[in-house]
């Protein structure tokens, strides 16, 4: 007769439970996971664990913030009685540079100046920064298809302003050479410059136009019987107003400049990863935002912002520093109740920083 051991038994009894616990246990999680009844209202049972990545990352491609764009809205700044439109006469923004954000305020000021003189354009292009100096900016022009969705932005405006012809820099068409001066638009904006409303000049879109029709019947270069190509130096905000606007207007024509795919491919598939990794079951990919998941911070503190003087609190210029950025992203974590912030900076050391800071002082990943 085989004797067994008390401590023997105990092992056998131990593993017996256990292989009867975990499947148990892995199968009710299945369950919570993927069963509506047993899911909290509040979250929604459409997430990174209940679809699959590519289904995750064409919804997410798919949805919009506020409604679906709509091109009448747009209509409404090209159908305005006002405008004369003027097919011989086409603009060319010149020297568009920056960051993402400072390309799209440039090429929205160039946008309105076309539209409101009722000319055409040429595709902008824009400044390349360099690879290795992020505060050198001028490494000659790169394609509006680097940033922008090109076939949207041409698909939008054919629809929306039919009058208005767009040149791609080098398509199949025949364009004389701009007039040898560069033109230089005026503000359009009285809200940031009252005094000039009863001077000969008010900063008005109506005077802008103007102003562009009278400097290009002074140029000496100008063919009447030809087209007039116009070299237009960047301006930044200092176009329409778009505020003054419908909100559909504003919404539409600031979304004419959608991300070319390949980027919005890759934050659809970091949303995807950090649903996943930090489990954020209220991640809807079908929702145009997530604002009890996660925050989202732009840490701005690489070599090209110190350099311009940013980061000096004691600068005019300073937008803060990195304890002052941190401070406020921090800050409105914690206010929302957030525990995970997904940082974007050029600066990884500082990310790390953070990362560190917001553990220590908030428990936040």
């Amino acid at each position: 007769m085989a004797i067994i051991s008390a401590p023997g038994h105990r092992i056998q009894l131990i593993a017996g439970v256990l292989f009867t616990a975990i499947p148990l246990w892995l199968l009710a999680w299945h369950f919570r996971v993927r069963t509506p009844l047993f899911v909290s209202r509040h979250i929604p049972h459409h997430n990174a664990w209940t679809i699959d990545r590519e289904t995750f990352i064409q919804e997410w491609m798919d949805n919009h913030i506020g409604n679906e764009p709509n091109n009448s809205a747009i209509s409404f700044l090209c159908r305005q009685p006002s405008i004369n439109w003027q097919p011989d006469v086409v603009l060319d923004l010149d020297d568009a540079n920056g960051g993402i954000g400072n390309v799209r305020g440039n090429i929205f000021d160039f946008l309105g100046l076309a539209i409101l003189s009722g000319s055409s354009i040429v595709l902008p292009s824009f400044q390349s920064r360099s690879s290795t100096d992020l505060s050198a900016l001028w490494n000659g022009k790169t394609p509006f298809s680097t940033f922008f969705d090109e076939d949207h932005f041409i698909a939008t405006f054919a629809a929306a302003c039919p009058k208005m012809t767009i040149y791609k820099p080098k398509g199949n068409h025949s364009l004389p050479p701009p007039l040898h001066n560069r033109y230089g638009m005026p503000s359009m904006r009285q809200d940031l410059y009252p005094d000039t409303r009863d001077t000969e000049k008010p900063n008005t879109p109506s005077a802008a136009v103007k102003d562009l029709q009278s400097w290009m019947l002074a140029q000496p270069d100008r063919d009447p019987k030809n087209i007039t190509l116009i070299s237009v130096g960047r301006t930044l905000w200092e176009g329409l107003d778009t505020r003054s606007l419908p909100p559909a207007v504003r919404r539409d024509f600031g979304s004419s400049l959608r991300l070319i795919p390949e980027v919005r491919r890759l934050a659809a598939l970091v949303t995807y990863n950090l649903a996943l990794t930090h489990h954020l079951h209220d991640i809807d990919p079908r929702l145009p935002y997530y604002a009890s998941s996660f925050l989202g911070a732009h840490l701005r503190t690489e070599d090209d912002a110190k350099n311009a003087g940013w980061l000096d609190n004691n600068k005019p210029s300073a937008h803060a520093d990195f304890d002052g950025q941190t401070d406020a992203y921090l800050s409105q974590a914690v206010e929302r109740n957030l525990q995970i912030i997904y940082v974007a900076s050029g600066n990884t050391s500082e990310i790390s920083k953070f990362a560190k800071k917001a553990s220590l002082l908030h428990n936040i990943t």
